[in-house]
């Protein structure tokens, strides 16, 4: 069964000053929007031998689709059940713009550039087929990787979905509060990054959204909504297993939304006038990359790591068993 469109309540985060996080100003956490939801973490693991699945690069054609779960125009599988998400690499069958299996074993630089400390694959942890990208950090800093391929976007909207096995995330040991990203678009005509996160804080790491554009006129602030999902009792972000994770960028109505495990969180989403940090409209830039891996900005001695496995970016929602 697929998902129906969610109604969004047009009630403005709550605003409360935290931790610099990134380029500086303030960190918020609140409810974007009301709505029912909540994910729970996966409890399946990865299965199966890998059966070949190279990373392929194909062009859809046709519009940008708009509009709530326009990945059923696609004609795809968008449960919510994990037992139909691991197995095989499906890279090679997804008819999608772009996606990386890693079955490889090298990093296709033709398609990602590297940024910090540089990721190596291997075969520890995997949610399909025998491989992943497996990222390390001591302390704050980043190890990302980044594609331009697929920009400039139709309608300059794309949609996302990766796997992603948290292993190390901050702990309350050596910092009280932390904010860390995982994926961050950018572009032209609005400043800084538009990111999937998380944060520490109150001893819990919980999933996030927002941007660091600074206070620039021309920016959306610096702030991160957490999840709130479902409403009063979300789930913290979780360790030593799969999660996969979807997300929406439609620059043309400047909205955001995210799923967990093919669960949409409507206290996720974002709109122009529906967001944290400051009055200024929460506008999209014209996007022209993305990036997956991990940056923590507070200073920290602590040791980071995760895996990230089958990322795929489409014109349309991909779902998780695709």
């Amino acid at each position: 069964m697929t998902p129906r469109a969610i109604l969004w309540a047009s009630t403005l985060a709550t605003v409360a000053a935290a931790a610099a996080c990134g380029g500086g100003g303030k960190t918020t956490t609140g409810t974007a929007a009301s709505g029912s939801g909540g994910g729970a973490a996966t409890t399946g693991t990865a299965g199966g031998t890998a059966t070949g699945g190279a990373t392929t690069t194909s062009s859809s054609g046709g519009s940008a689709a708009g509009g709530a779960d326009a990945g059923v125009d696609a004609g795809r599988n968008l449960s919510t059940d994990p037992a139909l998400f691991f197995g095989a690499s499906r890279c090679a069958e997804a008819n999608v713009q772009l996606c990386e299996d890693f079955e490889t074993g090298v990093l296709d630089t033709s398609t990602w550039t590297v940024n910090g400390d540089t990721p190596v694959i291997d075969g520890i942890h995997a949610a399909r087929g025998s491989k992943a990208l497996h990222i390390t950090k001591t302390g704050n800093g980043a190890s990302y990787i980044r594609e331009s391929k697929t920009f400039p976007a139709v309608a300059d909207t794309y949609y996302g979905r990766m796997f992603a096995w948290f292993d190390k995330i901050p702990t309350t040991a050596s910092m009280t509060y932390a904010h860390w990203t995982f994926v961050a678009a950018s572009g032209t005509g609005v400043q800084g990054e538009i990111r999937l996160s998380g944060q520490l804080q109150n001893g819990l790491n919980h999933f996030g959204v927002g941007t660091d554009s600074g206070s620039s006129d021309g920016g959306t602030g610096d702030w991160t909504n957490s999840d709130d999902d479902p409403k009063g009792n979300p789930m913290a972000v979780p360790t030593g297993s799969w999660v996969c994770i979807e997300w929406m960028h439609k620059g043309d109505t400047n909205e955001t939304r995210f799923w967990w495990d093919a669960t949409e969180h409507p206290s996720l989403y974002t709109s122009a006038t529906m967001h944290g940090g400051n009055t200024n409209p929460y506008d999209l830039p014209q996007f022209t990359s993305v990036w997956m891996g991990w940056q923590e900005y507070q200073t920290s001695t602590e040791p980071f790591e995760m895996w990230i496995d089958e990322i795929a970016i489409d014109k349309d929602r991909i779902g998780c068993v695709l």
